[in-house]
């Protein structure tokens, strides 16, 4: 099989790979890889080297694996458990252990229990000859197209214990960067539940109660109160309407999570809303610039690091951003004018693309830049909870002190009605 690993030092911004099926001058049929810019490069430099073309196709198995990792509801491996998983093999693997021993290792002791039958499965398929790259993309959507990648990459040059290393410390930097922006994401929807299950245990339990007793005192209700025993009388009437209704608004929310109209909508809100815009912004360029680097300092191709990135979101901007940035490089053009052609990146981030362009040390520059967002990202999110913390206060104590008010309020007629 070719070697593509002398290509990679090669110019890269309009050229992709391409696998092939020949026959040698011997009559032996040979499948390899060759980066080129298009197939008919491919066929004049078999056809050179005394080989007769068979089949010649784009290298779709990066692009497969960056389609099937799109984030999905399907049960999958936890990135925590294949960062540990990567960490493993690749140290047992620079040690010198075959990699089916590695694995049936890890199977045993070196993972999670409940991750260890996913090894098992991998070691029986790389014990029976496959690839460990094959055995990693077959499974789609549990494993990301980057360790998909970059273990492909490692099985061309040799190099798989730094490579699965290198892809140990990827997920874990991505799994870091995702729990952050999930607790950022939870804490106002955690709020809003606890706001919303204390209110409605007033409305159910507690102000029936008060609504017995002025009604045995012969106090005078305020308009507060008359609404507030009406929205209990209102809940305790329709609950099982009320709670049907919540049930099939949730219900049709998570069947229409999915569909692209879903997609355009939470887009729309992730980069539009002032706050989370920005945090969404951070948080695209942390990933796209650490994916990014990771890959093209692995060797990977720039068109195939660029389908690989397309498939880490569902985002239809995203996708659009990356999109446009693979025409632009097919046309002809570099990264830099790529990049600066679109709005999705700071200007900061295209510039240090540029220097890194310049001086050949892009893999470099795009660690780089992707460190500066990350702990731009991490400051964002830590004062955004601190802003949001208080204003949440704010807003439920308010509701809460108003129900408790519209609460007292009758208890002063009712001591007026016992003087008298």
């Amino acid at each position: 099989m070719s070697n593509v690993a002398a290509e990679f030092g090669a110019d890269s911004t309009a050229r992709a790979t391409f696998t092939y099926r020949a026959i040698d001058a011997d009559g032996r049929e040979a499948v390899g890889t060759l980066i080129a810019q298009s197939p008919q490069d491919v066929a004049r430099r078999l056809r050179s080297e005394g080989k007769t073309v068979l089949t010649i196709h784009r290298d779709a198995r990066l692009v497969g694996s960056a389609t099937e990792t799109r984030p999905s509801r399907a049960a999958r491996a936890r990135r925590s458990d294949l960062a540990a998983l990567c960490r493993h093999l690749g140290t047992m693997a620079d040690a010198g252990v075959p990699i089916s021993e590695a694995l049936s290792s890890a199977a045993q002791e070196g993972v999670r229990a409940e991750f260890r039958p996913f090894v098992a499965r991998l070691a029986a398929e790389v014990e029976s000859g496959v690839p460990l790259s094959e055995a990693f993309g077959r499974r789609g959507r549990e494993v990301p197209a980057v360790v998909v990648a970059l273990t492909r990459a490692a099985e061309s040059t040799g190099q798989l214990g730094p490579m699965l290393l290198r892809a140990s410390e990827h997920l874990r930097r991505g799994e870091r960067l995702a729990k952050q922006v999930r607790a950022a994401a939870s804490y106002p929807f955690l709020m809003l539940g606890a706001g919303t299950v204390v209110v409605i245990a007033l409305l159910v339990f507690v102000l029936p109660r008060f609504a017995k007793i002025y009604a045995d005192r012969g106090a005078e209700l305020p308009w507060p109160t008359q609404v507030l025993l009406g929205a209990s009388d209102l809940v305790r009437s329709n609950g099982l309407l009320l709670g049907l209704s919540a049930f099939l608004l949730g219900g049709s929310a998570w069947m229409l999570a999915g569909s692209d109209a879903w997609d355009r909508l939470i887009d729309r809100v992730r980069f539009g809303l002032p706050v989370v815009g920005r945090i969404s912004r951070m948080a695209f360029v942390a990933t796209s610039c650490r994916t990014l680097a990771t890959l093209l300092a692995s060797g990977i191709h720039l068109l195939d690091a660029i389908a690989i990135c397309r498939g880490l979101s569902r985002s239809p901007r995203a996708g659009r951003f990356w999109d446009a940035i693979d025409a632009r490089l097919r046309d002809g053009g570099t990264l830099v004018e790529a990049l600066r052609a679109e709005t999705l990146l700071p200007s900061t981030v295209v510039s240090m693309v540029s220097a890194g362009e310049r001086s050949g040390r892009l893999p470099d520059v795009l660690a780089r830049a992707a460190e500066f967002a990350e702990e731009d990202l991490e400051t964002a999110l830590k004062q955004a909870t601190s802003l949001l913390e208080p204003v949440l206060i704010l807003v439920f104590g308010s509701v809460l002190g108003a129900v408790a008010i519209a609460l007292l309020l009758p208890l002063f007629s009712v001591a007026k009605v016992a003087a008298g």
